[in-house]
């Protein structure tokens, strides 16, 4: 099942000290040298169901029930021979052996094979589809009656944030806010103000913790009733990264999204007739499926622990209804059941006629289902609240792999990431 490695010549380092993560992973990695490499296609082999995933593996795809079938098969060969407690070194040196002999599964970030392992540092606990399972065994061995961990919250968006220095004194922007206050018109001059006031309302929303949607409509009104201004104070701030999703989305995912989808039993529904489609509407169709491909882990709330169910990430992510939808009720019952910005659609099945981003009481009107994503996704940003965790994965996709900036990022993230970049 597994064999000794090559010795290999370990050059001394110089006088100065790595940094405290940088130093412990070197160590591992040093014992990893030590340990035994794993024969991933023999692991497999000694079961039927394993057969199946190698199968897949040869071939480059891997579902998310093959990818757990893989991971209970790995884990359980783990535990067979290094106990209920394998060491970071016996961890590291699977995930390695899998990357390594499979580079479908390896992401293109990192070392590569986080996804599977990353172990603990700085007071952060071990991460991977890897250790979630020796948690998850041990847990129901043991009979605990509470979980080992806390699941970390989504990072702050204000924690990554670096804002811009202002063009304007704080008292012009004082000014400039007050009159924004109590005009809409003309257009052209709100639309500049409301930019030159951008930096100004970041810092506002930040001052003394975190503001209420509520709070920050009342204190800037034209944020939300005036079209466009969201993806501008979003440029503004951001101005690398604001159009990445126009302009990699159906060059650089769409496809892939829609090959790695095609594997799941719960995607075939919407993936009937694909061909048939326009490329417009198969780009609706791959935005829509990304809760199927990524799915919310366990998460804490309070002293429960949470597990929502497919329909649930989907619909906190874009829920989908029929044309003539009586908006005024369905924003009355929304404002209950979900305190967070998601995208609406209406449409039938397979193609949306309509798109909007559902804010506290508001729709905001979009003209595609993609800028209704765009502009949701830049409004985590602008009010600086966190993504919902019934369907964070799907937003950590976005804002780590295609708008490219800095995130927490769960093993799913980075397990399509890698097959992504294949």
């Amino acid at each position: 099942m597994f064999c000794e490695p090559q010795p290999e010549q370990i050059q001394s380092g110089s006088a100065s000290k790595p940094p405290v993560d940088q130093q412990c992973e070197a160590e591992i990695q040093m014992s990893v040298e030590e340990v035994p490499t794993f024969n991933i296609s023999e692991v497999l082999m000694s079961s039927v169901e394993g057969k199946d995933v190698l199968a897949s593996l040869e071939k480059n795809t891997l579902s998310l029930n093959q990818r757990r079938c893989m991971v209970r098969i790995l884990v359980s060969h783990l535990m067979n021979h290094f106990g209920e407690n394998p060491s970071s070194e016996q961890k590291m040196c699977l995930a390695v052996s899998l990357v390594e002999q499979y580079p479908c599964l390896k992401d293109s970030q990192g070392k590569g094979y986080e996804a599977w392992f990353s172990p603990g540092r700085s007071h952060r606990p071990a991460t991977g589809f890897l250790e979630e399972r020796l948690r998850n065994v041990r847990k129901r061995t043991r009979r605990e009656n509470c979980t080992s961990r806390e699941k970390e919250d989504s990072q702050a968006i204000s924690s990554t944030l670096v804002i811009p220095e202002p063009s304007i004194s704080p008292d012009r922007a004082v000014q400039l806010a007050e009159w924004l206050k109590n005009n809409m018109w003309p257009a052209n001059q709100v639309a500049d103000y409301m930019k030159e006031t951008a930096i100004h309302r970041a810092q506002w929303i930040r001052a003394n913790g975190t503001k209420s949607i509520e709070e920050i409509t009342c204190e800037f009104p034209r944020l939300l009733d005036t079209p466009g201004m969201i993806s501008q104070d979003f440029s503004v701030l951001f101005p690398d990264h604001a159009e990445r999703l126009f302009q990699t989305w159906k060059m650089s995912f769409k496809d892939k999204i829609l090959c790695f989808a095609s594997q799941e039993k719960k995607a075939q529904e919407l993936l009937q007739n694909l061909d048939s489609l326009s490329p417009e509407v198969q780009s609706d169709v791959a935005l829509r499926l990304l809760p199927v491909i990524l799915p919310t882990p366990v998460y804490k709330k309070g002293m429960k622990m949470f597990k929502p169910s497919l329909e649930e990430n989907i619909k906190s992510f874009i829920e989908f209804k029929h044309v003539g939808t009586n908006m005024v009720e369905y924003l009355k019952e929304a404002e209950l059941t979900k305190p967070f910005p998601f995208v609406l659609g209406l449409g039938d099945d397979s193609q949306c006629h309509q798109a909007f981003v559902v804010v506290g009481k508001q729709a905001l009107h979009q003209n595609t289902l993609l800028g209704a994503v765009d502009t949701c996704f830049k409004l985590f940003y602008v009010l600086d609240i966190h993504f919902p965790k019934q369907c964070a994965p799907v937003w950590e996709f976005l804002q780590t792999v295609v708008y490219k900036l800095p995130g927490t990022e769960s093993p799913s993230v980075r397990l399509l990431r890698g097959y992504l970049s294949c």
